[in-house]
This record gives structure tokens, sequence and C-alpha cells, in this order.
């Protein structure tokens, strides 16, 4: 299927995000690299992972940030309440959970001295308490972090005071997807690549589609609606104020082989779930700074994937994907489900070898600017925001 889409539409619609080329220094330079670690991701909410992490009390999960040099626990204590804390020993700062998962109902033990914890977070045991000077164990519960959770995303803030509300700095994109059936989706399949490529690179890459017929046309080329240049081109876009969502229609005419065509043959079961809260058939929202949510809606198969881009260094990257499906009611919906993880992955794994190569570029300073075209206006203004907050951030 061809549709008539216009020739520089975005930048007619969003005028103030310009058409300058972007530099390339940005992506290769330790100082702004240390100016992102304190400006942008000290300073801004960050999904951590989801309410379903945690379902019972005591149940707990540990997301290491490491461009912060920070832990943080996030546990559902006692009271049903999901919190979140520095993964932080009171007594001598060591390490307080190592697992990166797991249920401690009640109590959290350090495993140096064994200072004890309630789920909480309150200081509930010292051992030869007696021997310390004016100790209070009032005083010495753990860390909290600023936590927060909408549609059953969990974020945090590094900041103790957060100068906005997770509601208001999510803002569009809350809007557009409150009631959305996240829940109804389990967690099936986390792969997570470490990338020699920064942060930024990896994330630019998908946030477009100029690149799909060119880099996946052997694995998924024709999957999206094309014009008659055979170019895939949003379907609509939305610029909100740190975040942007971009979609895209599926083709009709798709080439299909035995295999997808007994796979996406009717099996007798038919369930509509439709997700009303969707713009088209996939729909890409950039969560600032480093989060992502796909949502996929083919025919009566629905999914979600999230995207984390976690930086380590300069150069390095965690790429962490996470596919979320309803429950199959079907062995086929179930082998569906199986394909479209392995055409996932391959699709992935051409990614990851673009981002590094990208970033070999962008490391050789042979370019010193990035040029973009209309359909990468997301990358655009992904980047007006990082400037933006750095430079608010700057000046106060």
């Amino acid at each position: 299927m061809k549709t008539k889409m216009r020739e520089k539409q975005w930048a007619e619609k969003y005028p103030d995000i310009g058409t300058d080329p972007l530099p390339t220094e940005p992506y290769v330079s330790q100082e702004r690299f240390a100016l992102e670690r304190d400006r942008i991701f000290r300073r801004c909410w960050i999904n951590v992972g989801r309410i379903e992490e945690v379902p019972d009390i005591g149940d707990y999960f540990v997301r290491d940030i490491a461009v912060c040099g920070t832990s943080v626990l996030i546990i559902r204590g006692s009271d049903g309440v999901v919190r979140g804390f520095h993964n932080v020993c009171s007594h001598r700062s060591n390490t307080l959970v190592l697992d990166e998962r797991g249920s401690c109902p009640g109590r959290i033990n350090c495993h140096f001295h064994n200072w004890v914890y309630s789920d909480t977070g309150e200081l509930v045991w010292v051992p030869d308490e007696e021997n310390f000077f004016d100790l209070d164990k009032r005083d010495l519960g753990l860390t909290p972090v600023s936590t927060d959770i909408w549609e059953g995303f969990v974020f945090v803030h590094l900041d103790p005071e957060p100068p906005e509300t997770l509601r208001d700095y999510l803002g569009g994109v809350a809007d557009q997807l409150d009631g959305c059936p996240f829940g109804q989706m389990p967690l099936s399949q986390t792969y997570r690549v470490e990338e020699r490529a920064n942060w930024k690179v990896g994330l630019d890459a998908q946030n477009e589609l100029y690149h799909f017929p060119f880099q996946h046309r052997h694995v998924a080329g024709d999957v999206f609606v094309t014009n008659d240049k055979q170019q895939s081109r949003y379907q609509d876009l939305r610029l909100y104020n740190y975040h942007s969502v971009w979609s895209c229609e599926y083709s009709e005419t798709q080439k299909s082989t035995p295999l997808t065509s007994t796979l996406y043959k009717f099996d007798g079961v038919l369930r509509a779930f439709k997700i009303p809260q969707m713009i088209g058939g996939m729909d890409f929202f950039t969560v600032f700074p480093n989060f992502v949510i796909l949502l996929y809606q083919l025919g009566t198969s629905t999914s979600y994937l999230t995207y984390h881009f976690w930086p380590l260094a300069v150069d390095r990257t965690i790429w962490e994907i996470r596919i979320h499906f309803r429950e199959p009611l079907t062995v086929r919906e179930r082998l569906r489900q199986e394909y479209f993880k392995c055409i996932s992955r391959d699709t992935l794994q051409e990614d990851t070898a673009m981002h590094e190569n990208v970033h070999m570029g962008l490391d050789s300073r042979a370019k010193s600017h990035l040029i973009l075209q209309d359909s990468e206006i997301a990358i655009r203004h992904f980047h007006q925001v990082m400037e933006d907050r750095i430079g608010s951030a700057r000046s106060g």
C-alpha cells in the first residue's frame, strides 16, 4: 500500500524546532557526558520498572543507575505501599541488597554488620547497639528516593524535592495513554546488550522510520506503509513538553511467507483487544530522557515493548528491551508471540551493529554535524530538550 505524504510537513507544523544540522561533539565529549549526568539524569523522572515486579509485600527489585553512581531499591512494604530507597546501609554505606530482585517480607538485613531495616525503611535492630555513641535508630532509616507510579510504571527522581510532579513531567504522554491496559500484557521477554556507543546514538536510531526500508529490508522491510518512492514516513507526530510520539501504519500488501500465513490464520478464537489510546498501528513514545514505550496493534495481536538506554560511559550503553504480550489463548497465538520475539531480536541485532558503527564514525570526529531530514524531527526535538534543560540547569 502506498500513501500520499506531504514533503516537510512536520517542520511546517513545528517551526520552532528548526532545520539546522546537529553538532556531533555532544555524543563523544566527556565534559558533555558529565553535564548529562548532573543536569539530566539527576534532575528528571526516570522509569525503573513496573508495578508487576513487586506484586506482594516484601517483593523488591534493584535498579542500578550507573550514570549517577546510584543503586535504587524498590520495595512493597508491609503496608502495601511501593517505595524507593537508596540501596545503601546507614552504618558504613555498604550496598544493602545484592540480588537484582527477590522477596524479604518484614525485614532487610545488611550483610556486612547485620543492621536490620523494616520493609518500609525504618532501622529496627543494631547488633551491639549499646556500644555506639548517642545512636538513635529513628534517625537512621534508609534514605528515601522520590518515587511515583503512573499506569503501573515506577519512576524515581534523584532530587529529594522534585521541581514537578511525575504527572506534570509526563504531560501529553500521560494525557494520551491514561487508561492504557499495560497491566493486561505481562512481561514475556527481556533482552540486554552492552553497546560500544553513546546512549543518545541508540535512542536517535530508534526514534525515526527513515532507516527502516534499508537497514531492515531483509528482515521486515515492507511491514510499514511507504509512499510512492518506497519511503517510510510518520503517519502522525506529536511533540510534547519534553517527550514525543510518532505513529505509522502497517502495510496491507506486505509479503507473507508460508510460516506467517499459517501463524496469522484465524484459529477459531477471536477476542477484541483494541487499545483506544493508540494513534496508529504502531506508536513510538519517547519519554525523556532514556525511556521508550512502543505500542503495536496488528489485527487482534497486541503487544508493547519498552526500551531503556542506560549510560555507562560516554561510549558505553546498556540497551534493555522488554517485550510484553497478553496471555495467549491458543497455541497459534503463543507461536505468533514467539515469532514476533524472534523477528524483533533479529531486527534489534541489526540496530545494535549500526549503533556501534555510528558511534565509531562520531568518535573519529570526521564530521562536525549531523544532517537530518523532516522525518527525523523527533530526534531534533529530543536534542532541543536536552539543550534547554542543560542550559536552564546551568543558569539556575
